[in-house]
């Protein structure tokens, strides 16, 4: 049976996850990415900003991920764990595990991940 595509009617809009994909899981609704860096203010002698410092670039995912039977585990990676994603823009991306947790229901069981990738940092 063919899988029935969303269909726009109307203004173009971007729908769904773009490119993302993590082998095992689905995305389910919520799939965050943030860009965040550390921002310094430096004011000159009445207060003014002068200038900012910005550092510690890096991308954060937080997700929650329906588990396939298939390929998909319900333990949760560890924190420090590195896991391998597409993120939305189709690049392949190791980011290092700041949360995780599996969520079981009666109807399926969900793992809510928090993933981090600095631009310093190289995950292996």
């Amino acid at each position: 049976m063919p899988v029935a595509a969303p269909v726009l009617k109307g203004e173009t809009l971007k729908v769904g996850f773009g490119s993302f994909a993590y082998t095992g899981y689905v995305p389910e609704d919520g799939l965050t990415w943030k860009k965040p860096g550390n921002v310094e203010e430096v004011t000159d002698e009445n207060g003014a900003v002068l200038t900012k410092i910005i550092t510690n670039p890096r991308d954060e995912f937080d997700m929650t991920l329906i588990i396939k039977n298939t390929g998909g585990s319900t333990t949760p990676p560890i924190t420090g764990a590195t896991v391998t994603i597409t993120d939305p823009a189709n690049a392949s991306v190791a980011c290092m595990v700041v949360d995780a947790a599996v969520e079981f229901t009666r109807s399926y069981s969900k793992l809510k991940l928090t993933l981090v990738k600095e631009a310093s940092m190289t995950y292996s």
